[in-house]
């Protein structure tokens, strides 16, 4: 049996210790290209929120090239999981940390930023979620470190469950192959599972909560392993 999912994965992925390796091939490849932006300086702020993994590669990867020195006391923010262990890998732990569902994190951080300045790098195509939740509530700061935008340049056999971790990656994938029949759609979350039924697709399991594990799980149980 194959499994895709639309980001590449480390070799402890969870994807490769639930799943059994003699049942199952797993294919990880990001849909997306991704290209870091650029910036000079930071301006005053009292904490750095991050919503994505990409989000914290390219902003550490923009202080360095500019030369930059993370702010004396900063605070950091994070939505989810995985956002957090790519901070830790970069040295930092997270001051909050969200269980990846945009409303909800918003709210909470909401209360324990009230007031402050907080910075979001982000992608120049994205959806802002958790900044429009907090108009009103904090100053919020923008700094765009990366573009990302669907690749054409791929070919994918037919897998037999497809796992996306992005609207971007849903839009890729089906601009450039249909829905089989039989083959089973896994979402990440609920903008990208949206995002997949205005694709087309009807039937998509959602994940309660965006981690490998928790994907890897569906895709077990959808395969009945």
């Amino acid at each position: 049996m194959l499994i895709f999912i639309s980001r590449e994965l480390n070799a402890d992925s969870s994807f490769f210790h639930i799943l059994p390796k003699d049942q199952v091939q797993v294919i990880g490849e990001s849909l997306v290209a991704f290209d870091g932006v650029p910036f000079t300086e930071l301006p005053e702020i009292d904490w750095c929120f991050f919503s994505s993994r990409n989000a914290v590669k390219f902003f550490f990867q923009g202080l360095k090239a500019a030369g930059l020195q993370v702010p004396s006391g900063l605070k950091w923010g994070v939505l989810g999981e995985g956002t957090a262990k790519s901070l830790k890998e970069q040295g930092y732990v997270a001051d909050f940390a969200g269980n990846g569902e945009p409303q909800s994190v918003g709210d909470a951080f909401g209360i324990i930023a009230a007031g402050q300045h907080v910075l979001f790098p982000r992608a120049a195509q994205s959806r802002e979620s958790i900044q429009k939740i907090l108009i009103g509530l904090v100053t919020i700061v923008d700094l765009v470190v990366y573009t990302n935008a669907p690749r054409t340049d791929f070919e994918l056999p037919i897998a037999d469950v497809l796992v996306f971790t992005s609207p971007l990656n849903a839009q890729a994938y089906f601009t450039r192959y249909p829905l089989v029949k039989g083959q089973k759609v896994v979402s990440i979350g609920h903008s990208t599972a949206q995002a997949l039924r205005n694709l087309g697709c009807v039937e998509i399991s959602t994940a309660p909560t965006p981690s490998e594990e928790v994907l890897a799980e569906i895709c077990k149980t959808q395969l009945a392993l």
